[in-house]
């Protein structure tokens, strides 16, 4: 396979981890030794991606097969998609720098429809045709799965399959048939998409045709009496062996940068709104001795300090005190936290309230949805507003600082009542509990409503009416401790076009990307007045998909795909919201009849409720003894920092360090306090970009360890480009250098005028003004700084530079100030400083 990389252009992005790969745990296998190449695609930034738990499954169970590789990509930030097209390089997987274009199969993530003009951002990179249809049999196969698929006509045109519910067997069901047509197969796609409909949950939407009647309404019919409908993949259990015990440890800042326990996938509450409800039913628990077990390990193979727990309703899982207590018990003193979004009042119990003091506090979310108990009742929330003000209560008397009330505006059979008890429900928890340094974040989104859900036939309010629910609740929503946040009401139409269009918006969306919209789902790059000129072009009426009303007998473009969920049940939900009739949870309650189980091999499974210390070895938990001060020592370390580990901020360094220590096992001592830290410093903070032969870190081990054994061990767990090649003890008075620096600076092009260098060298002083940290203007001489410059090669400096004043001057500053290089030929510019001594 032809190779390229990023080398010329990360330099020159923000924030360059992004694409450099290399992380810790990531799996790279010889493609000459594997029978299959998987590309999995996560259409948004990388530090969206990387944390997904979708991704680390269906990663962790393709690499497991010694006969796949599987490999990730990301959406490019627009300054990287600019180089990109510019250098004319493609998309390259994290792992070994491989073209999209030619892995055997491209799985893409489909979590949210305002991705999915990244989408055709990662094709257009790598100069893969948009349409299926365009491609031709030599083609990767492009397949789609998430949440998004139980809708997948919007996306039917670009895409050759998808897989509708659980992937992890799934995935492999696929590459196993892939990896067959391969060897044996005739090379026609169709032969090949053939095979895939036979697995459960594969849609092959090109063996179904779409016709549409005189009111514009699709409908899809299949070509085959033998392929008429695609029911989703189940996964009756989740079990230890498909859990990612050694998830990547992602660099930079990703938006979850802990472990990820899911405890349980499914949620039997009924919310009518609520699509994941829906579509990931029935309810399975995680057996608590797996997620203890699992966490254990997993945390050893990552360096997490912090866990979350993971579910569509955490407080709902049924050993709840129990797991928390163990999770708590394991390397206790090693600050682990564990991350609680979310509980209802009447799960607090005086026993876990106590376990819960004892958590570092992170954010709490309650979502009531709608401000009045009519409306509450409507969409099945079960919640009370005592029970409301009761969580909020317990939240904040558990040591929350901050809660977060989630409100939807425009639900069905909504009043202006209803918007106004938002204001009076917020208001009245403000008045009532927010005192002191606790406050209130309110959020009000737009209801969008979802396929597979009891209200998939109802109207998405419009534009207008969006707008002034909006401004009444900016008007009167006023509190000191409250504070009001908002989506962009024309994102929130944008997505309600894609989560129940069908196959005329495929032209939409290339519209759109062609006019240059990327990541719709920031608000800070959604751009409205795009979006409007691509409806304009295509004719498309964004009305005909959001605000109309879908009547009982019009078919839905999403109804050959079965959810599990009977449209009766939809139906029957529906009827009884007008009503205001509530459904309750079949976990505590008779069966519903919703139809997604049939109590053979699917079925809820939940765990026993168990007290504290039932479980078998719960006893056992390998708690961490806290050493006395004195069996730390003070250690003095080495490190060089080369090659694309340069791009590492400092931030970045201090993370990825501290969790080497912790997967090396080594005995570290920590600050004291609720939120202790490890005792770690470093001697300077290098600017990214520069690479570095030596530079030093301080921290303090149990005295007892052998400085080889330390340098060993975190060799054995640093990415690339940083190594120890010295451990010492710390000797107080030992000098180590003499106060200068030297660097050698290599261009990339341009060089250094040599009469530039004299004139500099001959000055008796050369000042500039810049301000400190603290916003005082300060005064230095360059001249002073620099000892001496010396021209090695053509292209090739060395600087020695000393400090001034106590004040450590760069390079950067040498060649922006003195020589007046621009920035790209600094940036381009490979700068390292050198070992001293």
């Amino acid at each position: 396979m032809h190779k390229q990389n990023y080398q010329d252009i990360l330099a020159l992005v923000q924030a360059p981890t992004r694409y450099t790969g290399n992380e810790i745990n990531a799996v790279k296998k010889d493609f000459e030794t594997i029978d299959l190449t998987f590309a999995l695609v996560f259409p948004d930034l990388y530090e969206i991606g990387t944390s997904h738990f979708g991704l680390q499954i269906l990663y962790s169970i393709l690499n497991s097969k010694k006969n796949i590789a599987a490999e990730r990509f990301f959406a490019p930030a627009p300054d990287m998609e600019a180089l990109m097209v510019s250098k004319n390089v493609p998309c390259l997987s994290m792992e070994s720098q491989t073209q999209l274009d030619l892995f055997d199969i491209i799985g893409i993530s489909l979590l949210y429809e305002l991705n999915f003009t990244n989408i055709l951002t990662v094709f257009k990179l790598s100069n893969i045709p948009f349409y299926a249809e365009q491609r031709s049999d030599t083609f990767p196969l492009i397949i789609g799965g998430g949440p998004c698929a139980f809708n997948p006509e919007p996306l039917a045109d670009f895409f050759d399959a998808f897989v509708i519910g659980d992937g992890e067997n799934a995935c492999v069901e696929i590459s196993e048939k892939v990896i067959a047509f391969k060897q044996q197969g005739d090379g026609k796609k169709k032969t090949l998409l053939k095979m895939l409909s036979k697995i459960a949950g594969v849609y092959v939407p090109s063996f179904f045709d779409v016709s549409y009647d005189g009111n514009g309404v699709p409908m899809v019919s299949p070509f085959y009496e033998d392929y008429t409908s695609v029911k989703r993949a189940f996964l009756p259990a989740l079990t230890r062996e498909l859990f990612p015990m050694s998830p990547i440890v992602p660099f930079g800042k990703p938006v979850h940068d802990r472990l990820r326990l899911e405890i349980a996938r499914g949620c039997s509450r009924g919310c009518r709104f609520c699509q994941a409800g829906m579509i990931y039913r029935p309810v399975r628990e995680r057996p608590l001795e797996d997620l203890v077990s699992i966490t254990k390990e997993s945390l050893k193979n990552t360096g997490y300090s912090d866990v979350s727990l993971l579910s569509l309703s955490t407080g709902d899982y049924s050993d709840l005190p129990e797991l928390m207590e163990q999770l708590l018990g394991i390397n206790r003193g090693y600050c682990n936290a564990i991350s609680l979004p979310s509980i209802r009042a009447e799960k607090l119990t005086p026993q876990l309230m106590n376990i819960i003091k004892k958590v570092r506090k992170t954010g709490f979310t309650i979502a009531p949805e709608a401000g009045s108990q009519r409306m509450r009742d409507i969409i099945n929330k079960n919640l009370t507003e005592e029970s409301i003000a009761a969580t909020v209560e317990n939240a904040f008397e558990l040591g929350w600082k901050n809660i977060k009330l989630y409100f939807m505006m425009g639900l069905p059979f909504e009043a202006v009542a209803d918007i106004d008890a938002i204001v009076t429900l917020s208001q009245k928890i403000a008045f009532a509990y927010a005192k002191g340094n606790k406050n209130i974040n309110v959020s009000a989104t737009t209801f969008i409503p979802k396929a597979h859900t009891p209200f998939q036939r109802c109207a998405q309010i419009s534009l207008d009416q969006t707008k002034e629910k909006l401004q009444y609740l900016k008007d009167n929503l006023k509190h000191r401790k409250v504070k009001l946040k908002w989506q962009d009401p024309e994102m929130s139409r944008v997505e309600g076009v894609w989560a129940r269009g069908d196959r005329r918006l495929s032209g939409l969306l290339v519209s759109a990307f062609e006019k240059g919209c990327r990541l719709d789902g920031w608000s800070d790059k959604f751009d409205v007045l795009k979006w409007n000129a691509a409806f304009d072009e295509t004719g498309i009426d964004p009305e005909f998909y959001t605000t109309r009303v879908r009547d009982e007998k019009e078919i839905l473009p999403w109804d050959h795909i079965d959810s599990g969920v009977s449209p009766n049940f939809f139906a029957m939900e529906f009827e009884k919201a007008k009503d205001r009739a509530l459904t309750p949870d079949c976990r505590e309650n008779d069966c519903t009849g919703c139809g997604v189980c049939d109590f053979k091999t699917i079925e809820p499974v939940l765990n026993d409720v168990l007290t504290i210390g039932s479980t078998p070895g719960s006893s056992s938990i390998d708690t961490f003894k806290r050493l006395p001060d004195e069996a730390f020592q003070k250690f003095d370390i080495t490190f060089s920092k080369l090659d694309q580990a340069r791009f590492f901020g400092h931030l970045e360094l201090a993370t990825l360090v501290r969790r080497a220590v912790k997967r090396a096992g080594l005995i570290v001592k920590f600050s004291q306090g609720f939120n202790p830290s490890m005792k770690l410093s470093f001697d300077n903070a290098l600017p990214v970009g520069m690479e570095s032969e030596g530079e030093r870190l301080f921290i303090y081990l149990d005295r007892s360890l052998a400085t080889r054994t330390i340098q060993d061990k975190l060799n054995g767990q640093l990415p690339d480009g940083i190594t120890i090649p010295v451990c010492d003890r710390f000797q107080k008075n030992k000098k180590r250098d003499d106060g200068r620096s030297v660097y050698t600076i290599r261009f990339a092009g341009a060089d250094l005028d040599k009469e530039k260098i004299n004139d500099f060298l001959n000055m008796s002083s050369f000042m500039v003004e810049d301000r400190s940290k603290k916003g005082k203007i300060r005064k230095t001489d360059l001249r002073k700084s620099v000892v001496k410059i010396s021209i090695l090669t053509a292209q090739t400096i060395e600087f020695v530079l000393q400090k001034v004043e106590q004040r450590t001057i760069r390079p950067i500053e040498i060649l922006s100030s003195v020589f007046k290089l621009d920035e790209d030929t600094i940036l381009t510019a490979r700068i390292k400083k050198k070992k001293q001594g």
